[in-house]
């Protein structure tokens, strides 16, 4: 897969807006898993000059998105299944950690506005429209995280998400897991909506263990470098004692 140039940068924030576009190039596919970023190419491709291009592939080092090799300069990080493993553990503690924390500050109105979000799904997974659903993921996490009301949540939620985010575009659901998806969401909201930190943070759980595990099989069956020796996984779900939903929820 060749590297596609990045968008032009104008009239925006020098350090964020690189960051931002080189991020977004990672995360959409433009710039693919092993792919040099080069500051000069880089610089160029944006237009700015090599410092906010290297403060960017910094920052992105420390995400995870880029790693420093010696006498290879910086590369877009690769995933395999220890990788891919460790970030659906982290993300579902620490995003069942967050809806936890929603349940019991999110007023009337960022319900409302969370149910607004989720309207456009059924039709979205009925048609199979793979980045509206992926839109409507991300902004309905999202909106989880801002009501947790904690930005060390609220980060590595993000960080997390962009990490596997990725992969997620190149390897879309399958309509039933879409569909899943769907009514997941939904009772992650009903449980939002009645306050139950303890039910939406076991639902966000299984949420994404069943979105891990979709993927794992999927990148197995791809023969995808790095996923070739796909094992069983341990159950992401907490006990019954921290709230498990009943199994006709699903």
């Amino acid at each position: 897969m060749q590297t596609k140039p990045l968008d032009t940068i104008e009239n925006q924030p020098i350090q964020e807006r690189v960051l931002q576009r080189i991020r977004d190039g990672i995360i959409q596919g433009t710039l693919p898993p092993g792919s040099p970023l080069r500051i000069d190419r880089l610089a160029a491709e944006l237009g700015v000059s090599h410092m906010p291009v290297r403060e960017a592939l910094h920052v992105l080092t420390v995400e995870g998105l880029a790693v420093r090799l010696p006498r290879r300069g910086v590369r877009v990080s690769t995933l395999n299944i220890d990788d891919l493993k460790s970030a659906y553990e982290a993300i579902a503690a620490i995003e069942g950690l967050a809806g936890r924390i929603a349940a019991q500050n999110l007023p009337d109105s960022a319900i409302c506005k969370l149910r607004t979000i989720l309207a456009p799904a059924p039709a979205l997974a009925a048609a199979h429209d793979t980045d509206g659903l992926l839109r409507v993921n991300r902004e309905f996490h999202a909106r989880i995280y801002d009501h947790c009301q904690n930005r060390w949540v609220c980060e590595f939620c993000r960080q997390l998400w962009n990490y596997i985010y990725r992969l997620r575009r190149t390897y879309p659901q399958s309509a039933r897991r879409q569909q899943q998806a769907v009514t997941e969401h939904q009772e992650i909201l009903a449980a939002l909506a009645h306050h139950d930190g303890d039910r939406t943070e076991a639902l966000i759980r299984r949420h994404c263990a069943g979105s891990r595990d979709e993927l794992l099989e999927q990148l197995v069956a791809a023969n995808v470098p790095g996923f070739q020796s796909e094992q069983a996984t341990p159950s992401m779900t907490p006990s019954k004692k921290r709230g498990r939903p009943a199994a006709n929820t699903v």
